[in-house]
């Protein structure tokens, strides 16, 4: 994992995008560089049967990503912008410890994702069928007192690229998707 996802505070704004090729170009045009292309990504979300972390506003994710191979562990939560993730090796003897702790699957998320650095943000591009293509501009910090000049760069870096502020999306793709 590259230093552009370490922190524990994640600013990121979401797009819903009509012309996914158009986007591309004009991100391309500005020379980031890559990191994934069209990579499968599979999240399962998970929480207890009484829906604990659900009812705290917390997520916990665990994802995996082919063809690079990444695993990741991903808790979401309480706060807005609070957001870790750790490389893991085994998502099963993880899937495996989550159960033990009482923990189940409760949703499943497919999607294909393409990820670009462009300087301190990383400009995700998503796809997922029930929903569409969404472009996220992302950054993440430890410092918690940076969070608002950090969010004031990223809506620069949006409209650096073209992005409508009219088509942001505050909701996640688990609120999306309805879950």
């Amino acid at each position: 994992m590259t230093t552009h996802f370490l922190g524990k505070y994640e600013i990121e704004l979401k797009f819903k995008i009509k012309d996914i090729s158009e986007f591309r170009d004009t991100l391309l045009s500005l020379h980031p560089e890559a990191f994934v292309f069209e990579n499968n990504e599979y999240d399962i979300y998970y929480d207890d049967p009484l829906a604990s972390l659900h009812k705290r506003n917390m997520s916990m994710v665990l994802r995996s990503m082919s063809p690079s191979g990444i695993k990741l562990w991903i808790v979401k939560g309480p706060e807005e912008r609070r957001c870790e993730a750790v490389n893991i090796e085994s998502s099963e003897k993880a899937d495996s410890m989550l159960h033990t702790l009482g923990y189940i699957p409760i949703h499943h998320v497919n999607k294909t994702r393409s990820i670009y650095f462009l300087d301190q943000f990383h400009i995700t591009l998503d796809y997922i069928a029930m929903l569409g293509h969404y472009v996220e501009i992302s950054v993440m910090t430890d410092d918690e007192a940076a969070l608002p000049e950090l969010e004031e760069a990223c809506v620069q870096c949006a409209l650096r690229l073209g992005l409508d502020m009219e088509n942001k999306e505050p909701r996640s793709y688990r609120q999306l998707l309805g879950f």
